[in-house]
């Protein structure tokens, strides 16, 4: 829920999709007239987790809860589909979890146009996941992928991306661990 908003009625997501409650999409056949109060939201995000976003059988390696709270996040918002064939998947799979921080980045796009919104929320997804605390000062942080090459989290990459996002992004991962 730290990622999505609540809506008691139905609104178009960043990709056009009708969503009502907590990110829950619309599918054909389902009515919500009038307004959805959060008790029946929050159902239907349990039922959405449950249904649409669980990883556990695609995973090869077991995982601390951190990670797989992490996972949860990144495989509601990209789909069960999309996260089954990630590089990210295929890397944790591997046992290469250092690896797998590169490929948060990856999912960064609405429409094909990279959103600030899906930027802060892969940055405390993968500061979650990796149980560390998002410090911009730390030179040894993990590092997110977002062209070519990875892009070390500093000073200097958070002045290129923007002060902003960084405050949001720890005040988002401050919110998870508190």
């Amino acid at each position: 829920m730290r990622f999505e908003n609540f809506s008691p009625i139905i609104y178009a997501d960043i990709t056009g999709n009708p969503t009502i409650g907590y990110g829950h999409l619309v599918t054909a056949g389902e009515n919500y007239y009038g307004a959805l109060n959060q008790d029946d939201a929050l159902g239907l995000l349990v039922s959405d987790i449950e249904s649409k976003a669980n990883i556990m059988p695609y995973l090869g390696v077991s995982l601390e809860e951190n990670q797989l709270d992490a996972l949860t996040s990144l495989c509601f918002n990209i789909g069960i589909g999309n996260f089954m064939r990630s590089t990210l998947l295929q890397k944790i799979n591997m046992e290469d979890t250092y690896g797998s921080y590169e490929y948060f980045g990856h999912w960064r796009n609405a429409n094909g146009v990279v959103s600030t919104g899906l930027i802060k929320r892969r940055f405390a997804e993968l500061f979650v996941f990796a149980n560390q605390e998002l410090d911009p000062s730390d030179d040894t942080a993990p590092s997110m992928q977002w062209g070519l090459d990875p892009m070390p989290i500093t000073d200097e990459n958070w002045r290129r991306i923007g002060y902003d996002l960084r405050n949001e992004a720890v005040a988002i991962y401050q919110d998870y661990v508190s």
